[in-house]
């Protein structure tokens, strides 16, 4: 948990899943541990690297796998924020409670990624490293959400949403942060909420700005 904590951001879905079993684990969990410490073994070389880009903005990517949890049907969210190239902050969570769409659990997550970056905002603004507050961009791969946090219309077909979440419309409102489209093929956060291929794993943790030194 600490190198996923610190430098090895696609280590932390394995990790959540692996984490539910701690008090009960078997022979299954432990060849699953083993295989992650392989894994690591064979990408030793590999770091967080910055400077891809040029921008001192923050970009931020947010992803959700709905109804993930084959035992009781919670989705997992997973969202990371980017300078210059590479990843500074990542999260992966279990979604507390269950979303009855692929719209909502997006919503969900978005707002956990908002949160997170008006915090890193605020300690970047405290470091120098920003002179003011700017519009954060944040990408997703879900129209349905980007549409929900554009146009009030449908703000009263949502009432079934808690209220927590609709933070994010009025941040939008406020010109605090815009939600763009990002395509699946290059939302780096998939890499946080589910299994991937190897080609695609390599992909995105790739984009993470995780290279070999």
């Amino acid at each position: 948990m600490y190198a996923m904590l610190c430098t090895w951001p696609y280590l932390a879905y394995p990790i959540n899943v692996l984490s539910q079993h701690m008090a009960n684990p078997n022979m299954e969990h432990w060849m699953a541990v083993k295989r992650i410490f392989r894994y690591l073994q064979g990408t030793l070389q590999m770091k967080l690297q910055f400077g891809a880009t040029s921008s001192k903005e923050m970009l931020g990517y947010c992803d959700a796998n709905w109804g993930g949890d084959l035992e009781d049907r919670k989705s997992t969210i997973g969202f990371v924020f980017m300078i210059k190239g590479g990843a500074i902050s990542w999260s992966n969570k279990w979604q507390p409670t269950i979303a009855l769409s692929t719209t909502k659990v997006e919503y969900m997550a978005n707002t956990q990624a908002r949160k997170d970056a008006i915090w890193i905002t605020k300690l970047m603004m405290d470091l120098g490293y920003m002179e003011e507050k700017k519009m954060m961009v944040i990408r997703c791969n879900n129209q349905g959400v980007i549409s929900l946090t554009k146009n009030p219309t449908h703000h009263t077909q949502t009432k079934h949403t808690d209220v927590q979440h609709h933070f994010v419309q009025e941040q939008v409102d406020n010109g605090e942060v815009r939600f763009e489209y990002c395509p699946t093929e290059h939302m780096v956060a998939n890499v946080l909420t589910k299994a991937l291929s190897k080609e695609r794993h390599h992909k995105l943790i790739n984009m993470f700005g995780l290279e070999t030194s």
